[in-house]
Formats: C-alpha cells, structure tokens, sequence
C-alpha cells in the first residue's frame, strides 16, 4: 500500500467551495504542574511550533495559556513585558486568552509559569429524516415523551425566534440566552446554524402545522427548553476561548435553569492530545459537573476533491482519523452523520463526508454512535447569513403547505453536516432524562450505545471508526437499563504483536469482559463487534504506533491549518 500524506493546506483546497462547516479550534489544556526549564517548543502544539520556526517578524498571534497556578500581578507583568494581552480569562481551565506579537511566541512559552500554548483560531460551524430514523416518533406515541422539563444549552451561532420554538401561553422556550462574540449586541442568531440546530432539538412543528398543512417538521423533544449560548458570529465564526467562555458560563449557570445536555455542532482538526487540549479539557469540565455533552464529529470523512470511480465512501474515499477536537474527546458522545438512501432506515447508510475515526495522537475509537444528518430540514433564521447567501436551501411552503404564506420567508431550511447529527441525539437524551431525571451522563452515554442498532455497510463489511457503536435507536435506549459503574470512557485503539488493530479494554471494562461495570453485559462485542477491528496493517500499515505515527493511505495526518470551509455539496447535502 503506498503511503502519502496530503497537508490540510490541501485539504483546504478540496473543500474550499463549501458553507456549512465545521468548528475549527486549537486549544490548550493541562493539569497545573511545577514549572519547567522545558524548550518553548515542548510547551506549544504544533500549530505554534510550525509558526516559531518560521520566525515571523510581524503580525499577531492569538493563543491559550495554561498557568501554573492563579494569575497575579507579577504573571501579569511579566506577559505584558512580552507584548501580550490579556483577552479572556478562563478559569475553568486554568487559562487565559493572549494577544500576543508573533515575534514573541517563544519568549511567551519559555516563561517558567506558562505551562502549556495552544492557538487560539477562528473556528466555524460544522453541519423529518430526523425523527422517523431515530424512532422519535415512536418514543413520543408509545413513551408520550416530549422532552418538557428538561433543558438543552446550544452552544452556536445564536437562536432566533419561531414559532417552532413556542410553547402556547407560555412563550418562547429560549428561557435565557448569553452572548460571547465581540461587537455583537446581542446573543440572537444572525447566522442561521444554531437556530437550525435548535429546532432539530425541540421544535414542535407549529409553522407546518393546521389544516393547510401535508407535512410537519418536529424536532426529536418537541417541548424541551433551551439556553441559548452564542459564541458564533453571523459567518459561523469565532475563537476557541469564546467558546470555552461560552461553555464556562453553561457550567455555572446549569442549577440556575436545569442545563442537563449541552450541544456542540462545532470542531476544529487536532492540533494535540485531548489532555492538553483547552476545548476538550472544558467539556470534559461540564462532563463532570453532570451536563451530557453532544459533539459533532466532523465533516471531513472524504479523502478526494472529486469523485473517482471505483475507489470506496461512493467513489470519494475515505479520510480515516479525522475526527475533530473536542469530539475527540473519550467522555463526550461523538455523533457522525446518516444519510437516507430511499426512505428506508434499513437502507441509510454513512455521509460520505462524515469524519471516521480514530482520533490523531490519542487513537480513542470514535465516533461513538450515528444518527440522521444529512439533507435535515429544520428551524430557518430568516434574515440570517445562510438564507441571504444560499437561498437555495430555503424549503419551499407548497412542499408542505397547501396555502401560500401571507409572507415571502419561509420558516424552513434544509442542512446537512454532523452538526445535525448531534443535536438529534441531543434531543434524545432530552426524552432519556424526561422518563428519567436521575440519569447521569455516563449512563446516558452508555445506555445510547449499548442500545444502538449494529450498523455496516452496504457490502456488508463492519467498521466501528465510521459507525460507532451503531445507529441511534430511542425507543431501545428508553428501554435500556444499563447503568454504568465507572465512567464511561471511548476506548482507545492499540496494535497487537501480530498487526492486528484491537479494542483497547483496559480502561472500559471492570471484571471481566464487563462493560464499564454494567452488569448483565458481558461481552465486548455487543457494542464494538470483534475486538479485532481490522487485519493486519489495514491502517497503520509498517509504521509504528506513535505520537505522530507513519500512516498508510487510508489516514491522512499532513500539516493543518487554522480554518477548512467544506464544500458546497455539505452544505446543500450532497451525501
């Protein structure tokens, strides 16, 4: 098998014609430590280190610190003897956000208190299927599940106000919103994702319902509450730390308004492991203050520009290992995207752009489980960037509705993209907690996976680094009664004496064989199939299992870059 690598600068290029991307964030993250006489470079990841070698004589960076212990004046002064501004604190990981003159990165990394600096990027979003292939419908005629009373926070673009998103008498079902763009006025949604996003969560269908209507679009928990966190701007950008901000204020504000779920549509290529990663750091914070955090996994599933004929993915190839941060990340759930081939579940299959697993450097299986993604139509921000620049992806009211609006807008939008994968399971876990509250979120995550349908492709080959554990199923994880007895961990993938690809089940399993103490599971493969993931060679090839390892074709690594736009055909849903 030939080896060759193909930098993000080319990826790039493969993907510049698209709109609805992916969350680029480079980030930083680290447990406090002694400080160290380190070489700058070991304190950095490697998108500052690239950036140090080049020696830049002007210009700004933009970067997350770690700090050994807190902040005080005399750190203080010693960052502004680099040149450096604070732009943001971020307690919640042990950080600040830096302005800083290029020149200066190395003089910044060697000062004895800075533990750790990642770039802080811009980062972009990453983008009634829904509720027939999740079994949504079914939760909600068997189960009457609506998901009221539980509360979701978008972390986004912002949400606007619909109809979708009323509750009757009782108004809008925004109950709070915060905003952490700069310049914005507000935390409404000048951009059209996160509204989108919102209303695969909860929209009840009410701008597609009444006697005119053919066809309803609901969201998966149709009564749920929403907080609404904008960290994007009306392009669907924004910095990692704005994001973390954004995230750190969900954590503190989750007893003020019942945050149980928190959705994430939003990723950026790994840039270094997800223990030191800032983005993957503060979700595993929320993790672990009892908030289920839904990542998208990505949109960069395809290897070529074009279509080729006869290789796999339908003709595109597949880029293994391009899962993206904070979805690489072992305690979140990790949500690729399915796409309908005819309008049989039976039949769906992978997005071709989805990302595959495994994660860079830390090799954790991923994504954790799939669900409807592609061609999703759902909540229109009617004045917003996406309906302005791509009116083609405006749903038409004859599609549903027999009488014309009295207005020139329509209240629909069609997407595709893992960032509508994610919120359909976010929404899912909205109905697990309504039937349920005292659920944590490793029981969510692990009653999710255990339940999911087992998943392959058409030719009936099995691969868990495109499907996960499987396809959401909601009514069986409703009718799941695992409950794990420690954390429940993505495993991570290892090599074996004889090159076979293997479960990693050290850190999953307690006793035997036993899924993270979930008792009456005993077998491994009821979630993954065979521990033996692929023959000999099949990724890794001859190259050893390193931090920056020698990958065969099917895994594209290669030098990235700060900011990828997918193409047109992701964002128009082209599967």
């Amino acid at each position: 098998m030939n080896k060759k690598t193909l930098s993000l600068q080319a990826a790039d290029a493969i993907w510049s014609s698209v709109c609805i991307a992916c969350v680029l964030f480079l980030v930083v993250g680290a447990s406090p430590i002694a400080a160290r006489a380190d070489a700058p470079s070991t304190k950095c990841d490697r998108f500052l280190i690239e950036k140090m070698a080049s020696a830049p004589k002007s210009g700004w960076s933009y970067v997350i610190a770690r700090l050994e212990g807190k902040i005080s004046p005399d750190k203080e002064a010693a960052l502004r003897r680099c040149g450096a501004d604070i732009r943001r604190r971020l307690p919640v990981i042990g950080s600040v956000a830096l302005a800083v003159p290029s020149r200066n990165l190395a003089k910044l990394a060697a000062l004895p208190f800075i533990v750790h600096l990642s770039s802080d990027e811009m980062v972009k979003k990453s983008d009634e299927f829904t509720v027939s292939s999740s079994g949504a419908d079914v939760a909600f005629a068997n189960f009457g599940l609506t998901g009221q009373g539980v509360t979701v926070a978008v972390v986004d673009s912002g949400i606007q106000h619909h109809p979708d998103l009323k509750d009757g008498r009782k108004g809008f079902r925004v109950i709070a919103s915060a905003n952490f763009v700069p310049g914005a006025n507000s935390a409404r949604d000048e951009c059209g994702h996160g509204t989108h996003v919102a209303g695969i969560i909860a929209g009840n269908g009410s701008a597609s319902s009444g006697p005119n209507c053919f066809r309803t679009f609901y969201g998966i928990a149709r009564r749920a509450n929403l907080v609404n966190v904008r960290v994007l701007d009306e392009t669907g950008q924004g910095t990692v730390s704005g994001v973390i901000a954004g995230i750190q204020w969900v954590i503190q504000h989750r007893t003020d308004y019942g945050i149980r779920i928190m959705n994430i549509s939003m990723g950026h290529p790994v840039g270094e492991s997800y223990t030191t990663d800032p983005l993957c750091q503060a979700v595993e914070q929320a993790w672990k203050s009892g908030i289920f955090v839904v990542c998208a996994a990505g949109n960069m599933g395809r290897k070529n520009a074009t279509r080729t004929p006869g290789a796999d993915n339908d003709g595109w190839g597949t880029a293994y290992g391009t899962i993206q941060s904070p979805g690489n990340d072992p305690y979140v759930l990790t949500v690729g995207a399915m796409r309908s081939m005819d309008g049989m579940r039976s039949h769906d299959t992978i997005a071709t752009y989805s990302s595959r697993g495994p994660t860079r450097l830390d090799f954790v299986l991923k994504p954790d489980i799939v669900a409807p993604g592609n061609q999703i139509i759902s909540l229109s921000a009617h004045d917003g960037y996406l309906v302005n620049t791509y009116p083609e992806n405006v749903v038409p009211p004859s599609t549903y509705c027999t009488a014309p609006r009295s207005d020139a807008s329509s209240p629909y939008y069609r997407l595709s993209g893992t960032s509508m994968a994610a919120p359909v399971v976010a929404g899912a876990a909205a109905l697990m907690l309504e039937k349920d509250p005292t659920l944590s979120p490793d029981t969510i995550k692990a009653r999710l996976m255990i339940s999911a349908d087992r998943w392959s492709a058409p030719d009936g080959s099995w691969d868990p680094c495109t499907y996960g554990a499987g396809y959401l199923d909601i009514p069986a994880a409703l009718n799941c009664s695992a409950t794990p007895a420690i954390p429940a961990l993505s495993p991570t993938l290892y090599v074996d004496s004889a090159g076979n690809v293997r479960v990693n089940t050290q850190n999953i399993i307690w006793g035997e064989n036993i899924i993270w103490g979930v008792s009456g599971v005993t077998d491994l493969n009821i979630i993954w199939g065979e521990n033996i993931i692929w023959g000999t060679n099949i990724i890794w090839g001859t190259g050893t299992l390193a931090a920056d390892p020698i990958w065969t074709d099917n895994i594209i690594w290669g030098t990235s870059t700060a900011a990828i736009d997918l193409s047109n055909s992701v964002r128009s849903g082209d599967d």
